[in-house]
């Protein structure tokens, strides 16, 4: 338990894990983390930087079941989306939800592209947060949030659906948005599992990758450990997350199980409906129709961390040692410092996407990750 009262301010400092600044990236003879300090003031200055937990909940898993209950409560946090269903080169179809700006846009207003964590989708609290702040401060912008095949009730009309390391899915997607607003400046902001796709996606582009910037909230990082960890017979994990996660897996199965088993690969319907972790999940159905030897091979194949090397834009990872589901033991703090693109944020709280802060248990992230868009459209 965190006595928030008790402890000095300083306890709760974000520290910043950066490259030295002599490698750092420069625009107009400013450094990207002298840039981040002067912009982006409670997240990189390190007298005004600081995350203090809400007294009412200062621990991960209360902060983390909180976000949960907050899914189900649309009418707090409203957001009127125009829908698109995209189709894939393979025939399959997922939702892009676009939140039109307040104001007219320019044809060169910023586009912020949004993925959610696994099985989630433009409903979830922490993407209506963050959406609603951003119509306040920033009413120009355009947001398209990309949701997986199977998810928000767009039915699967191929066997495949989604797993932590696609990047295809994304590519096209990314493609179709650039030919739609080809003078948009592009800004990725990913959570969680969504946040190792985006991550592992700039990575794989490298040079050519289209956004200017991008943050990557709790992410995952290394999914093989991530998955391991949510499989031990804890009691958090059977009755919590890897249960919750996996009865999100199940669904969109047990949803779509005629388009699923009317593929080529065997499956065992059964045993994908009984899965009871993620890990049951990924043997019996993931691997084998994504076409991997392994859950092994799976997990270590969309891994984002071999990928950080070959990131050339500004990107920013936002984690909370206290999460408990992306553990602070995957969190690469040498690929991270290697690569003078990259700034980890790092906090002792928060949760798994949640950090709320004061007694009305106001969300903190949204301003930050809002901050980090206006800097990084300014460094020019």
């Amino acid at each position: 338990m965190v006595y928030t009262a008790l402890l000095p301010r300083s306890w709760f400092g974000v520290r910043l894990i950066h490259a030295p600044t002599d490698r750092q990236p420069q625009r107009c003879a400013t450094t990207l983390c002298d840039h981040l300090k002067a912009k982006c003031p409670t997240l990189a200055d390190p007298s005004k930087a600081f995350y203090i937990p809400s007294w009412l909940m200062p621990q991960g898993d209360m902060q983390t079941i909180y976000l949960y209950t907050q899914h189900y409560k649309p009418a707090g946090c409203p957001i009127n989306y125009d829908r698109e269903i995209f189709e894939f080169s393979d025939g399959g179809k997922a939702a892009i939800d676009w939140s039109l700006p307040s104001q007219e846009a320019a044809a060169d207003a910023p586009l912020l592209v949004v993925i959610p964590g696994i099985a989630g989708t433009s409903y979830d609290y922490y993407v209506r947060s963050f959406i609603r702040h951003l119509n306040e401060q920033l009413p120009g912008c355009r947001v398209a949030v990309l949701q997986s095949r199977g998810c928000n009730g767009v039915r699967l009309v191929t066997p495949k659906s989604f797993h932590g390391g696609l990047t295809d899915d994304l590519r096209e997607f990314i493609k179709h948005i650039c030919r739609r607003m080809p003078n948009a400046p592009l800004v990725g902001i990913g959570f969680s599992l969504g946040a190792n796709i985006l991550t592992k996606y700039i990575g794989e582009e490298g040079s050519d990758c289209r956004f200017v910037a991008a943050a990557s909230v709790c992410n995952p990082f290394d999914i093989d450990t991530t998955v391991r960890n949510m499989c031990l017979p804890t009691l958090k994990n059977r009755y919590l997350y890897a249960a919750a996660l996996t009865r999100s897996l199940v669904s969109v199965f047990t949803e779509n199980e005629k388009v699923i088993m009317a593929g080529n690969v065997e499956l065992d319907a059964a045993a994908i409906a009984a899965s009871r972790n993620v890990s049951d999940f990924n043997v019996a159905y993931t691997a084998k129709v994504f076409g991997y030897d392994s859950e092994k091979d799976l997990n270590t194949g969309g891994s984002c961390v071999p990928f950080l090397k070959d990131i050339t834009i500004p990107v920013l990872f936002i984690n909370a040692l206290d999460d408990p589901m992306c553990y602070k033991q995957t969190i690469p703090y040498k690929e991270i410092k290697d690569n003078p693109n990259l700034v980890l944020a790092l906090t002792r709280y928060g949760g798994h996407l949640a950090y709320f802060e004061g007694t009305r248990l106001t969300p903190w992230l949204p301003q930050q990750l809002i901050m980090f868009i206006c800097a990084m459209l300014e460094w020019k």
